[in-house]
């Protein structure tokens, strides 16, 4: 029963559709460099996303002998073509939104400081991102709220701008979900060490978020229009809109933060191949069961 169990729960993730993707690339095709500050050539041109072809998954050959409650996802067709990118410009066309996102993500248009708004301070960096890294024959596809059914790409980041309407928080964050695949950590990490340096910026990691944590958009459980969980990807608050320091960063040395983002991508896609990204199938744990909190003792409200 456990047998016929998991390849059920296989057949509906099939049938959900959750494999729609885009075309990937060939590693090897583009060399990548790291990128400097001497890099100021932005460009600011925009790229839609095509859901692309459906990926056929079927339960392979290891599904009798996989531990029970797990689920094999098979792993995608290994592509042609340069690498690609999908640089998530966070609240940007949210009333766009799909209705199986519910009403309350639709309604979140972000954070504001002073007529300063996030998602065009997001956007504004997510096209200085893109047009960095297509310098180095990079595919870069700049998205909206919606993801791409099943988004396939060698690395996903959302852009996101934070705020506390003190102005006393600054620094930035990084997350990532669960469920997912192995390379997730490598990307933030990644990430993480050419921001801090570019930037100056602490991280907060103190302020790390169970919203972040569970962000929609990699929720591919949960979710259609989510990244695979091939795919590695992070959400990264770039600082606070609140704070004058980190907004003056993200405003007035936009070059400077998207230098910090493409170096932290460049460097995750040279230490890894799409052959190793893609190599394996994801053998995903089962979902952790909720326990109930223990009842008050007796007399206690």
């Amino acid at each position: 029963m456990v047998v016929l169990a998991g390849l059920i729960v296989v057949a509906g993730v099939i049938g959900s559709g959750v494999w729609h993707s885009l075309s990937l690339p060939d590693v090897l095709a583009v060399p990548v460099v790291p990128l400097d500050l001497s890099t100021r050539s932005m460009t600011t041109d925009e790229t839609v996303a095509d859901v692309g072809d459906v990926i056929k998954t079927v339960a392979g050959p290891n599904a009798l002998t996989d531990p029970p409650g797990y689920l094999r996802i098979p792993h995608p067709k290994l592509p042609d073509g340069p690498r690609r990118v999908g640089i998530q410009a966070g609240h940007w066309k949210t009333e766009q939104a799909p209705p199986e996102l519910g009403v309350r993500i639709p309604l979140q248009t972000g954070t504001s400081w002073n007529g300063i708004t996030e998602w065009e301070t997001n956007l504004d960096i997510a096209q200085r991102v893109a047009g960095l890294l297509r310098k180095q024959g990079i595919v870069v596809d700049v998205l909206p709220t919606t993801i791409p059914e099943g988004y396939i790409a060698d690395a996903f980041v959302a852009l996101h701008a934070d705020g506390d309407g003190t102005g006393e928080n600054s620094g930035f964050k990084l997350a990532h979900g669960s469920r997912r695949g192995l390379y997730e950590d490598a990307l933030q990490r990644a990430i993480r060490e050419t921001y801090a340096v570019e930037t100056g910026l602490s991280y907060d990691g103190e302020h790390v978020t169970r919203n972040m944590l569970a962000y929609y958009a990699v929720s591919w459980t949960r979710y259609r229009h989510a990244t695979s969980p091939f795919t590695p990807s992070v959400i990264l608050e770039m600082g606070y809109l609140s704070n004058d320091d980190d907004r003056e960063l993200m405003i007035d040395k936009a070059n400077v933060v998207a230098v910090g983002i493409a170096n932290g991508i460049v460097n995750f896609l040279s230490a890894h191949p799409r052959s190793e990204l893609f190599a394996k199938d994801l053998l995903i744990p089962p979902a952790p069961i909720l326990r109930f909190p223990a009842p008050p003792p007796a007399g206690v409200p």
